[in-house]
């Protein structure tokens, strides 16, 4: 299932229903045209209500919900969780973490168990230069400098006192 924090349904494909070797005779009809869905209009072809369980380990919570059943060739999802499912688990979503968390009777599914420290990421880590530092003096003031590393290029070099020193009032 896809999470889609922008949907205002809850989506099943067919070939989901049919894997699930659910009743048709489950399905109520709604027959309305979704616009937008995959780049075009599409028909609906139900509405059906099914117990909903979410999980990871031992916590889980489970929800009735009312999917939307389409019809769509090859989906490339068994469907879409979106914002009715979401408010109904009580679920907070970070799309840059990946992640979500909820609340279920034992205790929030997605906290972090052993270690609540946050994480250094790679990109985060600060460290000493990996090249020597040269002093650099800004053009009107010349008293103050800045550094740079020895190890650029002579090009990159130039073009990097050039704007820095271009933009003095700011970096001075």
């Amino acid at each position: 299932m896809l999470v889609d924090t922008d949907s205002s349904l809850d989506i099943l494909y067919m070939s989901t229903y049919d894997k699930l070797q659910l009743s048709r005779s489950l399905l109520q009809p709604f027959h309305t045209p979704l616009t937008g869905f995959t780049g075009h209009s599409v028909f609906t072809t139900g509405v059906v209500t099914l117990d909903f369980t979410v999980s990871c380990g031992s916590k889980s919570s489970t929800i009735r919900a009312q999917f939307t059943v389409v019809d769509i060739k090859d989906p490339s999802y068994n469907g879409l969780i979106g914002r009715p499912i979401l408010t109904a688990l009580r679920a907070i979503v970070s799309p840059i973490h990946l992640k979500m968390k909820f609340p279920t009777p034992g205790g929030i599914e997605g906290e972090e168990e052993e270690d609540n420290e946050p994480k250094e990421r790679e990109s985060e880590k600060k460290g000493e230069p990996n090249a020597e530092l040269e002093s650099v003096p800004f053009q009107r003031e010349v008293e103050k400098t800045f550094r740079i590393g020895t190890n650029l290029e002579s090009k990159h070099r130039r073009g990097l006192i050039a704007l820095v020193r271009e933009y003095e009032d700011v970096f001075a």
